[in-house]
């Protein structure tokens, strides 16, 4: 190496340690919040619409409030040490349910507001919910509000004729050639009208040899040629539209050079049920929120007290799109806390919200969430002080840490399972599914790997929901799995292909893979690779159903079996099995519309029964909640759903 060239390069080195150690410092010199906590992973999102899991779910809870809030109701129970957590006053200071239980009519509060000091109206939710239905909004829990006339039809996009429909033209203010087409919401120039017709050009069809991939990317292709005839109505100045008077015909297409399309069509994004015109959602002022539903939903109290329904800023979405609205520096919130900042792999820092209705003098001023997946490292931080609240303690110690008075734990509504994937061979199969079902000893998962109280899980749908019988489960039998094994083609095992078992990183999550990839080989000689990914990509990839196993757990979102059951449907935005049972489906949409308690109860109990008998999924053990939190923190109770409202705790006086 030439000398000048030498000294360029310890010069350039020189200026990179410096720099490092510069951003270094910049981190230790960041002053420790009043309390930390560990979150696992980073979030993937705090959009509370895209959220599906509880890494999202603290953080939301925190910067977020909806209709209703989630709090603590009565002492907890001496037995169990469970908190009851119900739906109190959030937004909503009160509200008011119609003898049929269909209507919900909710009272805003008046000193609720924005971070960028606006009040938050009803307007705020319906706007929020309809986003949260919108199919580009991707939301993996729209089902929430499928209750709602008109809200499945339109999260599903389809469309039939006779249909009141609204057309977004293409004219979205955030696109561009470089950005995605899912920036905000609404999003172009909106008509409304009644469809008339729909136009289609002639099928495509496929040779054998055409991919799956290919067969739909052709499929979609064809559908945005489709030419929809609408009759175009008048919308007053009240945002009133008038179907039927002086309407005038119109053709829109995703595709205007589409071989039916005309001169005339105008090009468009969507063409979809008009959700917000059909009043499902009614908000005859500022501080009136109204819910119609198709069926009396006992558990709809909850829902609204659920983050998914929480409002987003319209003005901060549209003026950023999504993600950006997201950002620190542009986040507009409602809840008892507001983001201060975010340090990707690090932390996320809230800062208590002073303008928020009722605000705790005594509460935490900042709290950091740890984005921490080590759970050695999280203890050593426990002990040290840097950490006040360990959700995951190290697997290892849980024995030796079960006599401290700082360990938390109880039962929880939730159950911990791995997904299937049957689209893929061999798990397309049910006699596969079933054997590997069989041939897992949960009790020595329980006993030897978790150790904290959990249950073996034979079923979905937990113990201790009042009224609820669980189903039959499935029987943990070796004998009987290799049976299944050899009616399916694969004696002892032989010629079954190996398949992949992905979690997310987790030293809890690879301690109970490598056991039951132990069980698999030694009780069914099936062979079983594990793959973990850190927490977003995990997401990404059961979403697309790209995989053949994959570890999951269910929180349940309200105390009812239903939470457990109704993600299993067709196609639902939880399911990504690729598992689909007209019958299930059925049961599901029958006990949504049953009024008398034990018979939906039991509609559900045949459903969960199909469930265990197809087996798109394998349960492995019912939770309890293991927390770690020290002593002089005050107001933290374990509860059913893990919930613990930061805004009531302190520190001990």
């Amino acid at each position: 190496m030439p000398p000048e060239v030498r000294r360029a390069f310890l010069v350039v080195a020189g200026l990179v340690v410096i720099v490092a150690v510069a951003w270094a410092s910049r981190f230790d010199a960041t002053a420790p919040a009043d309390f930390s906590l560990q979150n696992g992973s980073d979030p993937k999102t705090i959009d509370p619409a895209r959220a599906t899991g509880n890494i999202e779910g603290r953080i939301i809870f925190e910067l977020f409030e909806g209709l209703l809030a989630m709090m603590p109701e009565g002492d907890p129970d001496p037995v169990t040490g469970l908190q009851a957590m119900t739906p109190h006053p959030g937004v909503a200071e009160s509200y008011d349910v119609s003898d049929d239980g269909r209507t919900y009519t909710f009272h805003l509060r008046d000193d609720s507001f924005w971070t960028d000091g606006t009040p938050v109206t009803s307007h705020d939710f319906a706007w929020s919910w309809h986003r949260v239905l919108h199919p580009e909004t991707a939301s993996e829990y729209s089902f929430q509000l499928f209750a709602v006339p008109y809200a499945e039809q339109y999260a599903s996009g389809v469309v039939e004729v006779g249909d009141r429909v609204e057309v977004e033209l293409w004219d979205r203010p955030l696109d561009t050639p470089s950005e995605s087409s899912q920036q905000n919401f609404p999003r172009g120039t909106m008509r409304y009208g009644t469809l008339r017709e729909i136009v289609k050009p002639p099928e495509p069809t496929f040779a054998e040899t055409v991919s799956e991939s290919d067969r739909e990317e052709a499929m979609l292709d064809w559908q945005q040629q489709w030419v929809y005839k609408v009759d175009v109505a008048k919308e007053d100045a009240n945002g009133e539209v008038h179907w039927d008077a002086d309407v005038q015909s119109q053709t829109f297409a995703v595709d205007p050079n589409s071989s039916v399309a005309s001169a005339e069509t105008v090009r468009c994004h969507a063409v979809m049920v008009a959700f917000g015109k059909l009043g499902g959602l009614e908000t005859p002022d500022d501080r009136t929120f109204i819910v119609h539903l198709k069926d009396a939903v006992p558990y709809f109290p909850n829902l609204a007290g659920h983050y998914t329904l929480f409002p987003v800023n319209r003005k901060c979405v549209e003026t950023y799109g999504s993600p950006m609205w997201t950002k620190a520096e542009n986040i507009v919130t409602n809840g008892p806390y507001k983001l201060g900042f975010r340090r990707l792999r690090d932390r996320l820092r809230l800062i208590q919200n002073e303008d928020y209705h009722t605000v705790n003098s005594k509460g935490f001023k900042t709290v950091d969430f740890l984005s921490m997946e080590g759970q050695n490292t999280a203890l050593n931080m426990y002990e040290t002080g840097q950490v006040q609240w360990v959700t995951s303690p190290p697997t290892a110690l849980l024995e030796e840490l079960q006599s401290r008075e700082d360990y938390i734990t109880a039962p929880q509504l939730s159950v911990y399972f791995y997904r299937l994937n049957v689209a893929r061979k061999p798990l397309d199969d049910v006699r596969i599914r079933r054997a590997l079902a069989k041939a897992i000893n949960r009790e020595q998962i329980v006993e030897q790997v978790t150790k904290s109280g959990q249950i073996p899980a034979y079923t979905i749908v937990p113990p201790g929901l009042a009224l609820y019988e669980s189903a039959d489960g499935i029987k943990a039998n070796i004998e009987e799995a290799k049976q299944l094994l050899t009616d399916a083609g694969f004696p002892g095992g032989r010629g079954i292909p190996k398949m992949t078992l992905l979690y997310n990183t987790s030293e809890g999550h690879r301690a109970i893979a490598e056991v039951i990839q132990q069980q698999l080989l030694n009780n069914l000689n099936v062979k079983v690779e594990l793959q973990n990914m850190e927490w977003g990509s995990f997401l990404d990839k059961t979403q697309q159903k790209d995989y053949d196993i994959a570890r999951a757990g269910w929180i349940a979102d309200y105390p009812d079996p239903n939470t457990f059951l109704d993600m299993w449907v067709t196609d639902g935005p939880q399911n990504n099995t690729n598992w689909s049972n007209k019958q299930f489906d059925q049961l599901i949409a029958d006990a949504a519309r049953e009024s008398e308690p034990a018979k939906r109860m039991d509609l559900l109990r045949q459903a969960e029964q199909i469930w265990v008998d197809e087996m798109p999924v394998i349960p492995i053990y019912f939770y309890t909640s293991i927390n770690m939190v020290k002593p002089n923190v005050k107001g933290f109770f374990p509860s059913a759903q893990d919930l613990h409202p930061l805004k009531l705790l302190e520190y001990r006086q």
